[in-house]
């Protein structure tokens, strides 16, 4: 994305000398709850927040002091920050930094930057982070940066999403998403919640960051599929017209070890005894838990089924269903991230 408006405005700047260089974390992305029954004890948008230790991004929240260019990195922004009790940090901002509603950013704003937790760090004073994440500090509102499973509940268990009709969700480069919010990256902003553990709240705006699979896809039609660390003999994959990867789903299921049952009078498959789908609906079951929608509806290709990627990884549970590194990448290995 652009990075847009971050530094307009400015007409001094305050040189930052750094003497050590890091490298670059990689930028690594929806069921949708109708009838969401009305939430009760409301907790104001002012009251103070207590986040675990197990979330998926860490963050460091103050003012800027000083904004600089990072040199180690083209096009990217250093700023030192200083918290309420004094600490300091370097924030980096790169051109894939994701800034909330494109706020402006200059010497004196109060802004949280959001890094990957798990990332690794140089052991530098002040500490120095990668932001995928910026927030400029608004009153008005609530922001959860974090990941949300299966059941749209962040890492650290600490917020449930009820996701409404009027809720808006948008991509990083704000266009629109109609995909699945699960197990994705998300930039949440709400109001008030429960009292409840974890908290439930309606969001406003979701924006889905964008994930290594999301941002470079390249020709699908070309890529090997590889499943459990082996390439397998299939149909070509391709990419249907809401950019989805379609993948044929009897060479991959059969490789995973299922039964594959086609039903011709009823255009449906069932793999195993519990997973279940219907060509043109949008509504994938496993086992007697509600229907899954994953945004695209399974299709007919040449006479052969082809289900989106991420069936793979919603539906049957593998961690990996992704495209990596110009290959399709289907397996129950560390899961990437």
């Amino acid at each position: 994305m652009k990075f847009k408006k971050v530094f307009a405005g400015l007409l001094t700047v305050t040189i930052l000398s750094t003497s050590a260089v890091t490298a670059f974390a990689n930028i690594e992305g929806l069921t949708r709850m109708n009838d969401v029954a009305p939430i009760k004890d409301m907790i104001p948008i002012s009251s103070e927040r207590n986040e675990g230790e197990q979330a998926y991004f860490g963050s460091f929240a103050g003012k800027v002091k000083e904004i600089a260019n990072f040199e180690a990195v083209e096009g990217s922004k250093i700023l030192l920050l200083e918290d309420q009790e004094g600490n300091i940090a370097n924030i980096i901002i790169s051109k894939d930094t994701y800034i909330l509603n494109n706020a402006e950013i200059a010497v004196g704003s109060e802004i949280t930057g959001y890094y990957d937790a798990n990332a690794p760090m140089i052991m530098i004073y002040p500490a120095q982070y990668n932001a995928e994440v910026v927030v400029v500090r608004n009153d008005e509102q609530n922001v959860k940066v974090d990941r949300f499973n299966k059941d749209l509940v962040s890492s650290d268990n600490w917020l449930k999403l009820n996701v409404s009709d009027a809720t808006e969700i948008l991509l990083q480069d704000d266009t629109a998403f109609e995909g699945q919010l699960t197990n994705r990256k998300l930039v949440v902003v709400y109001g008030v919640t429960t009292k409840s553990i974890p908290a439930q709240t309606t969001p406003s705006k979701i924006v889905v960051l964008f994930e290594k699979a999301d941002t470079v896809i390249g020709d699908v039609s070309t890529m090997d599929i590889v499943v459990n660390n082996k390439k397998i003999e299939a149909s070509a994959a391709y990419m249907n017209e809401k950019g989805a990867v379609m993948v044929p789903l009897r060479a991959i299921a059969e490789t995973l070890g299922f039964d594959v049952i086609w039903n011709n009078a009823e255009q449906s498959v069932m793999l195993g005894k519990g997973i279940s789908l219907k060509i043109g609906e949008d509504n994938y079951i496993y086992m007697k838990t509600a229907p899954i929608q994953l945004g695209n509806a399974p299709e007919i290709k040449e006479g052969k089924t082809y289900v989106p990627l991420n069936f793979f990884r919603e539906v049957t549970g593998m961690n990996n269903a992704y495209v990596f590194e110009s290959q399709i990448v289907i397996d129950n290995e560390e899961a990437i991230k």
